[in-house]
């Protein structure tokens, strides 16, 4: 088949969305087919090769991570994406269009309207009205530009796709409340197995990764080890990535006097460097409230390290309570302080969930099982 990608991203270091279509890229290219990957180009950035995967920049060189995404370049990426797309569907006999998400589906919607093509359109998460809410009270944002992210949603559900690919059951839920006819297709997210950094586990440690925006309940966890502090001076968490949202929690951590046991490390591309990382942390914590998947608890698996989340589906659900990792209200500080304290007065059953956490990822979450069903739905369109 020859399958045109459309992703605002295309690069590991921006988000969990990106790393997705750059395993369905290079699995694609890997087993014979030829893709042709739009998106935009960031100064700096390695991007995948293969004989069979060609990226086409449709924007000029921008600084990485420097900005966050806009309305405005939103808009151009779009309208770049669809004039670049004609050309690619036309010249090269596109068999399937798949796009990335919301803003790329947009661009994949015109595409498939103007040449029929069947479009495969990728929704990794769909916000509930609370979500959008908050979101407008954020620094920056505003009632306004919540409204057009909310258009965005309806406009992309309302134009031509074939088939919705998303990550989880209760996103395909949220989207069937929004009326969605068209059939859904639930393909959990697959990481490669890497290897296990063999590196001295610091007993006192957490790892968090994660965009920092409101939602990722970052100000939990800093709140509960203020508490555990008091038990245990030495604890101390490592916070892996960027986002509107790191000055409130770099105030936040000033308040509490925290400075001493929390490390910001902003973004980390290189996945060697991010895995010892892990390697070197008891545990992962991922106390979101709103989460479509969170490919994070894969990569701590592949550690060998167990991952502590919050008790929201699907987090909940890839996370076994008390056998690969532990689960805690989203939003009760005292649970999460009483947690944090369990895990580090307890590192060999720590160990044991890590180990437990390991099987789980070589069994259910590589990139063989992810392949077999992304490339199912391929071979039911086509």
């Amino acid at each position: 088949m020859n399958i045109l990608l459309l992703s605002y991203y295309f690069s590991e270091g921006f988000e969990g969305t990106a790393i997705i279509f750059i395993n369905i890229a290079e699995l694609l290219a890997k087993n014979g087919h030829k893709v042709w990957v739009v998106t935009n180009r960031f100064e700096g950035v390695d991007y995948p090769k293969h004989n069979n995967l060609k990226i086409i920049f449709n924007s000029s060189p921008q600084k990485f991570l420097k900005k966050q995404r806009t309305f405005k370049n939103s808009i151009q990426y779009i309208f770049s994406t669809v004039r670049t797309g004609l050309t690619i569907t036309k010249n090269e006999n596109i068999d399937i269009i798949h796009s990335n998400g919301v803003v790329s589906g947009l661009a994949g919607s015109m595409i498939s309207l103007l040449t029929s093509k069947s479009h495969i359109l990728t929704i990794h998460n769909v916000y509930p009205e609370d979500y959008w809410n908050e979101w407008s009270k954020q620094p920056e944002n505003s009632k306004f530009k919540a409204f057009l992210g909310k258009l965005q949603v309806k406009l992309v559900l309302k134009l031509r796709h074939t088939v919705i690919h998303t990550v989880s059951e209760p996103v395909k839920y949220n989207i069937l409340k929004r009326g969605e006819k068209k059939p859904i297709v639930v393909i959990p997210n697959g990481i490669k197995v890497s290897e296990t950094y063999n590196v001295s586990t610091n007993q006192n440690q957490f790892i968090l990764i994660s965009r920092l925006v409101f939602y990722k309940n970052v100000q939990i966890i800093l709140k509960a080890l203020k508490k555990v502090r008091k038990k245990i001076p030495q604890v101390s968490l490592l916070i892996i990535g960027d986002g509107p949202y790191r000055k409130t929690l770099e105030n936040l951590v000033d308040n509490l006097e925290l400075r001493n046991n929390v490390i910001f490390k902003g973004t980390v591309i290189d996945k060697e460097e991010k895995n010892k990382m892990i390697a070197n942390s008891q545990a992962l914590l991922l106390p979101s409230y709103y989460e479509s998947f969170g490919l994070v608890i894969l990569e701590a698996f592949s550690q060998k390290k167990p991952a502590i989340v919050s008790d929201l589906k699907p987090l909940s659900q890839i996370v076994e309570h008390n056998k690969t990792g532990l689960v805690v209200p989203a939003h009760n500080e005292k649970e999460w302080a009483k947690t944090l304290e369990y895990v580090l007065r307890n590192p060999e059953e720590i160990a044991k969930m890590g180990e437990r956490g390991r099987k789980v990822l070589e069994e259910q979450y590589n990139l063989d099982v992810f392949w077999n069903r992304i490339s199912k739905m391929y071979d039911e369109i086509y």
